[in-house]
């Protein structure tokens, strides 16, 4: 996308070989992505943010790992259809938008801020601590069932305290007084 109040700035950069091959290419990559969005159905379009080209791998970069998922499905069809343009091959990337790229202006309304633990990582809600629980106990096989149940046991202590502060969910988590008291030697 050129901006014509930007042109003699382009003209000025196409003057260096380098930069004006980094450019052409640029141009190609930019109408590959064009393409591909013309391919893709209508809500995905919206989160297919880049497409990057090297020798023949085109890579797709998605805003979200679900759209991602979603975009797997097409890849077969969408390496089909660009065969004419010599890319052999899409593969796909998520770049979560930040307050530093581009993308993430946008985005409509100020940016979304995960709660935070005590110990500055990120803490799950009350909610999502049972869920974990509820999943291991109903799993057959006993190690993942153990990850889980070590998952959502690191995180009770911080959800807990949230509970306490007032910042978490109002609901207390079962079991959690048991696994939070010192044991005694």
């Amino acid at each position: 996308m050129l901006y014509p109040r930007l042109a003699h700035v382009r003209e000025l950069l196409q003057s260096n070989r380098l930069i004006r091959k980094h450019l052409e290419h640029r141009d190609r990559e930019l109408a590959l992505l064009g393409m591909v969005l013309n391919r893709l159905p209508d809500p995905l379009r919206a989160h297919c943010r880049d497409a990057t080209l090297a020798g023949e791998v085109l890579t797709l970069v998605l805003d979200s790992p679900a759209w991602l998922t979603r975009t797997r499905f097409l890849i077969e069809d969408l390496a089909r259809s660009l065969q004419g343009e010599g890319v052999a091959k899409i593969s796909t990337q998520v770049r979560i938008p930040g307050e530093g790229d581009a993308a993430a202006g946008d985005r409509a309304g100020p940016p979304i801020e995960s709660p935070k633990a005590p110990n500055g990582g990120n803490r799950l809600s009350v909610r999502a601590i049972a869920h974990l629980r509820g999943a291991a106990d109903g799993m057959t096989d006993p190690a993942l069932a153990e990850v889980f149940r070590r998952f959502a046991n690191h995180h009770a202590a911080a959800a807990e305290a949230a509970v306490g502060d007032g910042r978490g969910e109002s609901q207390r988590l079962p079991g959690v007084e048991e696994k939070l008291a010192p044991e005694a030697n």
